[in-house]
């Protein structure tokens, strides 16, 4: 059936041309939740934010970094200054200044209006100007995570927020950034147009607009007719379909992003025992998965980490090998000698084949007795119900993108479970709660040394591969299809910036 579909989408290309232009469309799997560019927690919500806004520091495709719109410097060891580029405007004609940055800052580290990238800057006790362009900012603690946290800070208008309101500004936003927002029709499409008067100089292509098309096949269809440019998540099957179009192409490449199940283990049913946890991991077959439901655009792996990341540790890493006789016996061991139920949640269109890695794992787990009741989400309503932990099923298929590169943004963002004295609170993702790997993660935060730290991971690593909180899957492979027409290379990350695209003539 599937040879078919991508056999009849391949025969309709041939009856269409490109249509000359200077509009580059995207297609994603799913829509925005906001155009606040620090009040999510979503790639594909970031890749529209991306092109309106700009950081204070930019990641580059190999994950280094360098300064965008300053540059910081360290004082001493809870003292940083900070140092704004002259000349920059935003879209609606307001300067950025020291006094801009500030007001970003405290908009991030109030407590009354916590923002979703607020925890990226708890160290800062408080920030001040010292000149029109130049600002220091006080740390509570030492916070060697500071340069790469910059990354994070993309900055708004203090002005027009103001005078306009949050609410306003996350759905009619204003930047500094190559791209200018047009319109936004939800669920439909984003607009944006060339800021031409970018500090950073003139973008190549004059349109970007942005399209949610939850089906793989449909995005397909329209890639391959000429409706869009580039697609996200395209699915394995259809790699030979797009690559024999004469029109478009498949370009893949591995990325920073990890597939896995988060386990409810806050209760007393049986996904409390980590036993129970690491039978689920014996009993899942993650080469099978890779091999025939991502057509080998994924590679298993056994931890939270993958080699992209500062702390990753490949012994420590190695993915659980299928056995599910060692699964049976585990669940015997903590009993459930024959089995028990419980429910899980995936999204569609999310991550590739996602609904399809979801469906095979069901499989898997019922060879062990284990009963999996799957419900299939829509994804804003799933990634709100996750967010404000309120989903409605004891596990779920997630998937997370270190854009930053360190341990951190992965071990304490999602698995921090707050067990220290005087520590932060659990973090919302987290429903484990380890003191010992708390202490690790914490620690590493306030050192400085990049061997210490990374002897702390390796701890925070080893805790984590025996309470098994998740079922570890895969890292991804990402695959685009892409017209010929589009000048471009995926980049780990996931980013899809427009500035960096130009379209031949």
């Amino acid at each position: 059936m599937q040879k078919t579909v991508w056999a009849a989408l391949l025969a309709l290309s041939m009856g269409f041309g490109w249509a000359a232009g200077d509009t580059l469309t995207i297609a994603q799997g799913v829509d925005a939740t906001t155009l606040d560019p620090v009040n999510h927690q979503e790639t594909p919500t970031g890749n529209v934010t991306a092109n309106i806004f700009d950081n204070f520091y930019r990641r580059l495709p190999d994950g280094s970094y360098q300064p965008w719109l300053g540059t910081a410097k360290a004082i001493d060891n809870l003292t940083w200054e900070l140092t704004v580029k002259p000349g920059i405007r935003f879209h609606n004609g307001e300067e950025l200044t020291a006094e801009v940055i500030k007001f970003n800052f405290d908009r991030l580290l109030n407590p009354k209006k916590p923002l979703k990238y607020s925890t990226y800057f708890k160290p800062i006790d408080r920030v001040e100007v010292t000149g029109k362009y130049t600002l220091r900012v006080h740390t509570k603690k030492p916070f060697p995570l500071f340069l790469t946290r910059l990354t994070y800070f993309w900055v708004v208008p203090k002005k027009y927020i103001e005078e306009k309101g949050a609410d306003y500004f996350a759905n009619h936003p204003v930047g500094t950034g190559p791209y200018k927002f047009v319109k936004w029709i939800k669920d439909q499409e984003i607009d944006l147009v060339a800021n031409e008067n970018y500090w950073a100089g003139k973008p190549k292509v004059k349109r970007v607009v942005f399209r949610p098309i939850p089906e793989a096949s449909s995005r397909v269809a329209e890639l391959l007719t000429g409706g869009v440019d580039i697609i996200t998540n395209l699915a394995p099957e259809a790699v030979p379909t797009v690559n024999g179009s004469g029109v478009a192409e498949a370009r893949s490449v591995p990325s920073i992003r990890n597939i896995f199940i988060v386990l409810d283990v806050k209760g007393k049913g049986p996904l409390h025992d980590p036993r129970v946890r690491l039978a689920l991991n014996y009993a899942v077959d993650k080469e099978a998965i890779v091999k025939h439901v991502l057509g080998g655009f994924g590679v298993p792996v056994g931890c939270p980490l993958n080699p992209y990341i500062f702390g990753y540790d490949k012994a420590l890493c190695q993915p659980f090998p299928y056995d599910p006789e060692r699964a049976k016996k585990l669940l015997a061991e903590a009993g459930y000698p024959n089995g028990f139920t419980f429910t899980m949640s995936a999204p569609s269109g999310r991550y590739l084949n996602d609904r399809q890695v979801a469906e095979a794992i069901v499989g898997q787990l019922r060879k062990i007795g284990v009963k999996v009741d799957l419900r299939i989400k829509e994804w804003s309503t799933y990634v709100k119900q996750i967010l404000n932990r309120k989903l409605d099923t004891d596990a779920w298929l997630i998937g997370w993108g270190n854009a930053q590169f360190d341990a951190d943004n992965t071990l304490f963002t999602l698995l921090y479970g707050g067990t220290v004295e005087g520590g932060p609170p659990q973090s919302k993702f987290s429903y484990w709660r380890d003191p010992a790997f708390d202490r690790y993660v914490l620690q590493a935060q306030q050192i400085v040394d990049q061997k210490k730290r990374k002897e702390l991971y390796r701890k925070a690593l080893e805790r984590v591969r025996q309470g098994a909180p998740w079922i570890f899957l895969h890292q991804q492979k990402d695959i685009y299809g892409v017209a010929k027409r589009v000048k471009w290379q995926p980049r780990p990350d996931e980013l899809l910036w427009a500035f960096d695209m130009a379209i031949a003539k």
